[in-house]
């Protein structure tokens, strides 16, 4: 039981289009375009969020090792500015301390230097030394 033929006799029949359909096709396909941006935006925005965080994370371990190294130039700065490292590092270079005849000679010229106001540095000439004061 067949209730279609098999063949038309139509063939001047014309579908009519339906304006509605095209103008919800068009506002779905704009809904979807814009939902989609909207995903692609957000998932950029998650991948800048996260490199970011990795960025900091390495300026946060690259400014600790800067500052243990910071530490650690001080304590040696420290340690060589030490009397008896400045001292070792006198005599190393022939360096003697200063006896009480030299100081004593340097008087007149230290009190020159205090009445103009600055320090002054008084140097043994046979020694070698420099003393401040």
């Amino acid at each position: 039981m067949r209730r279609v033929p098999q063949q038309y006799p139509n063939p001047h029949v014309r579908r009519e289009r339906d304006p509605r359909a095209a103008r919800r096709q068009t506002l779905l396909l704009a809904s979807c375009l814009a939902l989609a941006a909207g995903f692609v935006y957000a998932a950029r925005q998650q991948i800048l969020a996260v490199d970011y965080g990795y960025k900091t994370e390495a300026l946060r371990r690259e400014r600790e090792q800067l500052l243990d190294e910071r530490r650690r130039l001080l304590l040696t700065v420290e340690e060589s500015s030490s009397p008896a490292q400045l001292e070792q590092a006198a005599r190393e270079l022939g360096m003697q301390p200063a006896r009480a005849a030299q100081i004593e000679a340097a008087a007149p010229q230290r009190e020159q230097g205090r009445a103009g106001g600055g320090r002054v540095f008084v140097a043994a000439a046979t020694a070698g030394t420099v003393m401040r004061r």
